[in-house]
């Protein structure tokens, strides 16, 4: 943010980086699956989404209702430890998702490459 409180729009090359470092993230999550406890592949698959949706902000995205998954998604990998039954918490967040998706301009109608 500039000073006088104006938003700046990142950089090619800003957001380029975001992008390898969650690569990164990905890759070494990949490889840490083999000896982690099974519990971690969800968690880190959450931890991944969160910083999905900050580039996604950082890169002009202003959507309140993917705001608030984020801020859940913030909660929960940054705030207290709780118990949470992991499962009921991903199909709640996939849920909040599939709604802000159907009303919104986020996602194309021409597609685009799909995994």
């Amino acid at each position: 943010m500039k000073p006088g409180g104006t938003v700046t729009q990142p950089t090619t090359e800003e957001v380029t980086e975001e992008l390898v470092l969650l690569a990164t993230h990905l890759l070494n999550c990949a490889r840490g699956l083999f000896n982690e406890p099974q519990a971690y592949g969800p968690i880190r698959c959450l931890d991944a989404a969160r910083r999905t949706f900050i580039i996604a902000e950082k890169a002009g995205l202003r959507d309140e209702r993917l705001a608030d998954i984020r801020a859940r998604l913030d909660d929960f990998m940054c705030g207290p430890m709780e118990y949470h039954d992991l499962s009921d918490f991903l199909d709640e967040l996939c849920a909040a998702l599939l709604t802000a998706l159907k009303g919104s301009d986020v996602l194309s109608s021409a597609g685009g490459e799909r995994g």
